[in-house]
């Protein structure tokens, strides 16, 4: 049971920090209804866009690697299942934050 935990753990963990920084190093430059952040605001025209695209994925990678070194230091003092999820828990509610402070960005811009 344990083998999977840290399965789970690495899989979450090398997730998290990939795909953000894909993001921050490929974000879309194109308004296109498939991929990037695409909310009313940031599709409203090219220079919305390609802000809130990479603004939002410079966020989401610091906070990638935040959720990273928490998971690993829960991982060590509580266990496996303590671990995935509270970093679930806490990537999704920085996940949230970002978004927020897009939209905060991208109203003042």
């Amino acid at each position: 049971m344990e083998a999977i935990l840290i399965v789970f753990n690495i899989i979450f963990l090398l997730s998290c920090v990939s795909i953000s920084y894909l993001f921050k190093k490929n974000y879309p430059t194109d308004i296109n209804s498939m991929i990037g952040y695409r909310t009313k605001r940031s599709m409203a025209s090219k220079e919305s866009w390609v802000f809130a695209n990479k603004y939002s994925s410079h966020l989401l990678f610091q906070y990638s690697v935040f959720t990273v070194i928490v998971q690993i230091l829960l991982f060590l003092f509580f266990g496996g299942k303590v671990a995935i999820l509270s970093a679930a828990s806490l990537w999704l509610l920085l996940l949230l934050t970002t978004l927020f402070l897009t939209e905060l960005k991208l109203k003042n811009l």
